[in-house]
């Protein structure tokens, strides 16, 4: 996708592309947090209340806001993920509150601990053999 400089783009009021995605450059509304918010849950499947629960959607708008050129791409990496593409997380808690792990019901290796005598059960999920 391409990716777009803030003044380079349209001044539609609805910040979604004609197929319900968000566009390259759609992502000049980013700056509005609700905006920033709409287009996130858009793009990553997860609603609004649910990208709100992370704890991580105003640390996200902010990382976002510290690059100049944005693309759909990079946006879905930093909730996935936790980081912009080709940067460390950005903060200590941005990795293991990734959308990553909530795709698929786990947590971040070594980010909660598994319970007292959790080792003593198969795994969820049928580690029987």
């Amino acid at each position: 996708m391409p990716a777009i400089d803030d003044h380079d783009h349209d001044h539609r009021s609805d910040p979604v592309g004609r197929d319900g995605v968000p566009t390259a450059a759609d992502l000049g509304h980013l700056a509005d947090f609700d905006a920033f918010l709409r287009i996130s849950a858009e793009l990553t499947g997860f609603d609004e209340t649910e990208l709100r629960g992370t704890g991580m959607a105003h640390e996200h708008h902010r990382t976002l806001l510290a690059h100049r050129v944005r693309d759909e791409h990079a946006l879905l990496h930093l909730w996935y993920v936790g980081a912009w593409p080709d940067e460390p997380p950005s903060s200590p808690r941005a990795h293991d509150r990734g959308l990553m792990w909530r795709t698929f019901h786990g947590a971040a290796p070594g980010s909660t601990a598994p319970g007292h005598g959790s080792w003593a059960e198969a795994p969820r999920g049928g580690g029987e053999r």
